[in-house]
């Protein structure tokens, strides 16, 4: 006998397919093409002055930092001011203007007298001289003749000059057929003037007629410091009186 079941014959179910895939993504699209703007071409002259720089040129050495001066310009100035008041402390004495007194005057110019009148750049001044000494000596014997230079007269150029002084250089007496018979031997300031001592000596008798060949030196005395101006000569300044050698 044939059984029965109650299970229903099975039913196949159709499978799913699977998605379809997801499309390509879109190719990008082509830049646009950039013209290319040509380089320019180097002058041959520019590029030889590179070459020859990179080439021949040497790199300049470092230089070193240079140090501040603090106290430079102050040294030299302390220097010129010192300079400058040495300058002046050594300027000779201003001779004083003393007028006809000395040349005029017994004592100063028994033998003799002269005057000369000098006019430069740096003003103008009359220079005086008296000779003074014996008038008679005997053969062989020494005597001494003065010679005092002065100063007479004097105006300066400009306000920065304040005066003059000399300096004796020489003092000489001559006969009259031009043989030296004394020099000086020394020169002194005596606060009028500067007097030279001149040793004069015969050697035979006869009336002598001298005359004095004289030279010094002009020093201009300013407000700072000093200058020598010009050297005097007096070549001829011939004694009023005689020598009497016995």
């Amino acid at each position: 006998m044939l059984e029965l079941s109650s299970e229903k014959p099975g039913i196949v179910e159709p499978e799913e397919e699977p998605p379809p895939p997801p499309p390509p993504p879109p190719e990008p699209e082509p830049e646009p093409a950039v013209k290319a703007e040509p380089e320019p071409i180097e002058d041959e002259d520019d590029w030889d002055e590179d070459y020859e720089e990179h080439i021949d040129g040497e790199e300049p050495p470092p230089q070193r930092p240079r140090k501040k001066r603090r106290y430079g310009g102050i040294i030299v100035l302390a220097i010129i001011i010192f300079i400058l008041v040495f300058w002046t402390v050594m300027s000779p004495k201003i001779m004083p203007e003393v007028g006809t007194t000395y040349t005029t005057s017994p004592r100063y110019a028994n033998l003799g007298n002269y005057t000369g009148y000098r006019d430069i750049w740096a003003g103008n001044m009359t220079w005086g001289v008296a000779i003074s000494g014996q008038n008679s000596t005997t053969v062989g014997t020494t005597i001494n003749i003065s010679v005092l230079v002065t100063k007479i007269y004097e105006k300066p150029g400009n306000w920065f000059f304040r005066g003059t002084s000399i300096s004796l250089k020489n003092v000489s007496f001559f006969d009259e057929n031009g043989t030296c018979v004394g020099a000086m031997a020394n020169w002194s300031d005596e606060g009028i003037g500067m007097i030279a001592t001149v040793p004069v000596k015969f050697y035979q008798t006869g009336s002598y007629y001298l005359y004095a060949f004289i030279r010094f030196m002009v020093f201009m005395d300013m407000r700072i410091g000093y200058l020598p101006l010009e050297t005097v000569q007096i070549a001829e300044a011939y004694l009023n009186v005689p020598i009497v050698v016995s």
